[in-house]
């Protein structure tokens, strides 16, 4: 697995956030995500959460995949196991690999999730209108919170949701749970360059 470094996913944030027009401030009251902890992500200070990276990804208009690349696009990419990114974010137990290739411009974002036991993702803010995602549970239970609904999944089960809502994935089980996410954003598709 390729450990994403905070200083790649630092560099591209500010690229993206300066391509935008945005000042730290305007991405600051845009995402919800405060001005210091920007410039701490922008610095390539430290760990960032996955819940954080959504924001920031969804105020830019663009997928959390946006800010991870570091590749140019082709149109074949082979991705070895050892190439992908991955965020770990070891203080909810939320490993999250990017399986589709990164790259701008695509609105597609296929991502494998392992979550520990008693693990939680934190709360996902509100996708805009017209995004969806799909989930697949490959292994374990998986708890999914959609505003005040919950969905119980186990192995094999699948779920269609429109992501315009605070959505959250627990564990609440005392074995480690494995999913597929796909996150479906092409109705917004806008390059990045």
């Amino acid at each position: 697995m390729a450990q994403q470094s905070a200083e790649d996913i630092g560099k591209n944030l500010r690229a993206i956030r300066q391509l935008r027009g945005l000042s730290m401030s305007a991405l600051a009251a845009a995402s919800s995500v405060s001005k210091a902890m920007i410039s701490k992500i922008e610095r390539g200070d430290g760990g960032v959460s996955a819940t954080t990276l959504g924001k920031l990804a969804e105020a830019l208009e663009v997928g959390i995949s946006d800010l991870l690349s570091k590749d140019d696009v082709s149109s074949i990419i082979y991705l070895p196991a050892d190439a992908q990114p991955v965020l770990h974010d070891s203080a909810r137990g939320f490993v999250r690999r990017a399986l589709s290739p990164i790259f701008p411009g695509r609105g597609v974002d296929v991502v494998h999730n392992e979550l520990g036991p008693g693990g939680r993702t934190g709360p996902f803010s509100p996708h805009k209108k017209g995004i969806h995602e799909y989930i697949f549970v490959l292994a374990g239970q998986l708890s999914v919170h959609l505003n005040d609904r919950k969905i119980t999944m186990k192995t094999g089960d699948s779920l269609f949701f429109d992501a315009d809502c605070t959505h959250e994935m627990v564990n609440d089980t005392t074995e480690a749970v494995s999913w597929l996410l796909v996150i479906d954003g092409t109705k917004y598709v806008k390059s990045i360059t």
